[in-house]
């Protein structure tokens, strides 16, 4: 069911025990929705929440909380293997209709900082 000009922000918050000293961006992506069903297929970002932490030197943390429409977890796998990132652990889960994505990845050559990491990412999701 395709609604107009629906804007849904989710926001969970996520207790990290890893690593304590490094930092976290994290960015919210809102669209309203097609206005039609037709165009359905071709809504790219309902909602999206995407956390990049850095950890080390060499590896990076993702986590993506999204609705559960459009396969966020094959869009995401698509993108992260177009930006070369290899990814070392994954874990989808989908509660009330929320996708959550937590991905542990060796960082591609060129994505050195938390902020150009995110920006490619959403540039590609975007796609």
């Amino acid at each position: 069911m395709v609604r107009s000009g629906t804007i849904k922000i989710v926001k969970v918050d996520v207790i990290d025990a890893m690593d304590n000293q490094s930092t976290t961006t994290s960015e919210e992506v809102a669209a309203a929705r097609p206005s039609n069903s037709s165009s359905a297929a071709t809504a790219r970002i309902s909602d999206l929440q995407l956390d990049v932490k850095v950890m080390g030197n060499n590896d990076v943390m993702i986590r993506v909380q999204s609705e559960n429409v459009n396969y966020p977890g094959a869009r995401l796998m698509s993108a992260l293997r177009d930006l070369e990132f290899q990814v070392h652990h994954a874990s989808m889960s989908c509660v009330n209709g929320l996708m959550l994505q937590d991905i542990v990845a060796k960082i591609p050559y060129g994505l050195t900082t938390e902020e150009a990491i995110k920006s490619a990412l959403l540039w590609k999701l975007q796609q």
